[in-house]
């Protein structure tokens, strides 16, 4: 019997199976990661990412295909990629390479124990997000909290400012914004919490469909909203303290570009039956 080798990493606490060998053993993707995702009978992730290398092109590229727990794609996502580039430096010895996704093209470099990727500009419009609305739909009501809607890293995002993010009753709130039907595609709610060194996050994942750890596009989400609101600056590095407890740095650049910088780690390695 064919077995699918694996490498298990987490990007500030979000935590992925990279799978790159015997793809062709995988009859479908969607159903092995609603399976190996699980973290009572499988290996336990917030995703598995199919890889394909194309090592003739400098700097190298590396094609993302991200299955979720709900076996839904995920168009992109920030610890993901920095996961992805710290696995190419652990085993293919590249600092550099260029990460593809349905949501664009990204390029990730390594700096000392950080992995950096580079993100899209974010876009409040409602076509973007994508959001049922007539306008950007910015410090709007939505439960008693004042939401703001961008697509930031390619990904639909849902940010609240709040006094506290361990609040109980935004767990509620967020599964009901998840799945408002403003958001044709669903949506990934984050509550923000300013704090001394920055910012915390708390981010209910549309595919997870729970709290997660980390979440790289969100912490962009949230320093998007920062500098299109004029409160920071760019070039300006915001911290921004994940659920785990790790934190992650992004950078609005001049050019409307985003870095998103911060860990990633190899957990362990090892092998499953397919399908």
């Amino acid at each position: 019997m064919v077995l699918i080798p694996f490498d298990k990493y987490h990007g500030a606490g979000n935590d992925f199976i990279l799978i790159h060998r015997n793809l062709n053993s995988i009859s479908d993707r969607s159903e092995l990661a609603m399976l190996q995702c699980d973290r009572e009978d499988g290996i336990g992730a917030d995703g598995v990412l199919f890889l394909t290398i194309d090592s003739t092109t400098s700097p190298a590229r590396i094609t993302m295909d991200l299955r979720q727990p709900d076996g839904s794609i995920g168009s992109m996502c920030g610890n993901a990629a920095r996961c992805v580039g710290k696995w190419a430096s652990d085993f293919l010895n590249l600092k550099e390479i260029i990460i593809e996704t349905p949501a664009g093209a990204f390029p990730s470099k390594v700096f000392g124990e950080d992995i950096q990727i580079k993100l899209s500009s974010p876009s409040f419009e409602p076509a973007d997000v994508p959001i049922l609305s007539d306008s950007p739909f910015i410090d709007q009501d939505i439960l008693g909290l004042s939401v703001t809607a961008v697509n930031a890293g390619g990904v639909t995002h849902s940010v609240a400012f709040v006094d506290d993010i361990n609040d109980p009753t935004l767990i509620n709130k967020a599964i009901d914004i998840r799945h408002s039907d403003m958001f044709p595609e669903g949506t990934n709610v984050t509550f923000a919490q300013e704090i001394q060194t920055g910012f915390k996050q708390r981010t209910f994942e549309r595919g997870v469909e729970n709290v997660t750890l980390a979440c790289g596009t969100r912490a962009c989400a949230i320093v998007s909203i920062l500098y299109h609101s004029k409160q920071i600056t760019c070039d300006q590095p915001i911290c921004v303290t994940q659920e785990g407890g790790e934190d992650l740095f992004v950078i609005i650049q001049k050019t409307g570009s985003t870095l998103l910088r911060g860990p990633a780690t190899h957990e362990f390695s090892g092998e499953f039956s397919p399908l």
